[in-house]
């Protein structure tokens, strides 16, 4: 199922993401120098963050950690069981992904 956000370029969807976090953050009236106290980040990359640049994943995840927002985050990858085709016959997970066949005209 699609979304908005797959039909925005990667620049419009950081910039939405930054909005939105920026938002949440005055919900909870955060001020950017106390959420960067709470996570450890300095100022200037909270602010990177809200305007849509592109920062660390890891910051990322600080700043969510701080906001209460992790659980959030792992619903964009959700913990399943692999099924029986990821499986290998060692019963390990697939450690890479199969090359789809090139289509020639």
């Amino acid at each position: 199922m699609a979304s908005i956000g797959d039909f925005l370029t990667d620049y419009e969807n950081m910039s939405e993401f930054g909005a939105r976090l920026r938002s949440r953050r005055l919900e909870r009236n955060l001020t950017m120098k106390a959420l960067a106290y709470k996570t450890g980040l300095n100022r200037k990359t909270i602010m990177e963050l809200e305007a849509g640049h592109d920062v660390r994943l890891s910051s990322v995840i600080k700043v969510f950690r701080a906001m209460h927002l992790l659980g959030i985050l792992n619903t964009a990858l959700p913990d399943t069981l692999p099924g029986s085709e990821a499986l290998s016959a060692r019963g390990q997970p697939r450690q890479r992904a199969y090359r789809l066949a090139e289509k020639k005209d």
